[in-house]
């Protein structure tokens, strides 16, 4: 079973600004480094990704893999698991805490590769992943 991995960080912007850029999955290739390619392959109303096909470069190992997304949270966090690919499991969550003039975003996370690797290193490969993303997010929104 996957642990999970959690960790949060202040942006400045309304939880409606970051969501726009953390729901734009096909523009992850241009601010989260491991990701390589992006494919929408349904939405929602909205316009929204609700099924998503991703490869990246996870260092050990290339993976792809399809993730779903649920907005029923919204506009207090949405959600993700895994639909397929090269990964046992796979789900998360981005969750949006609005103060004055900042958000606090959380991103957690839960992955189970289904292949053999040393505990530290999948654990601080995990780590690895949420920290990227949420510093990637935080550059993309405060840039404009």
């Amino acid at each position: 079973m996957a642990d999970r991995v959690k960790d949060s960080i202040d942006i400045k912007g309304t939880s409606e600004e970051i969501f726009e850029v953390a729901a734009d999955y096909a523009k992850y290739p241009e601010w989260q480094d491991q990701v390589k390619k992006v494919e929408v392959l349904e939405t929602d109303e909205d316009g929204y990704g609700t099924v998503v096909y991703y490869e990246v470069d996870a260092v050990l190992k290339k993976l792809s893999y399809t993730l779903e997304y649920d907005y029923t949270g919204w506009p207090k966090y949405f959600t993700w698991k895994l639909r397929g690919g090269d990964v046992k499991s796979l789900d998360g969550r981005y969750g949006f805490d609005e103060f004055d003039e900042v958000t606090e975003v959380t991103y957690e996370i839960s992955v189970d590769p289904g292949f053999k690797i040393p505990s530290m290193l999948r654990r601080q490969g995990e780590r690895q992943i949420v920290s990227t993303a949420l510093k990637g997010l935080k550059k993309r929104v405060e840039s404009g």
